[in-house]
């Protein structure tokens, strides 16, 4: 789906049709970028995890 909404941009703005274009790139960040920042950040909220001091050894 990456690959073809890439395609569909670049072909987009060879007919110079920019509007369509960044509908595209949009749609593109939405798959791939938003949810793994969406994720990342979630992840960071957590409290206790990876915040552990101290000595680790048993």
């Amino acid at each position: 789906m990456a690959t073809s909404l890439q395609r569909i941009s670049l072909k987009a703005e060879g007919n110079k049709q920019f509007a369509a274009a960044d509908g595209a790139q949009k749609m593109l960040y939405e798959l791939l970028l938003r949810r793994k920042m969406d994720d990342e950040a979630a992840k960071a909220s957590r409290p206790g995890l990876g915040r552990r001091h101290g000595n680790t050894r048993h």
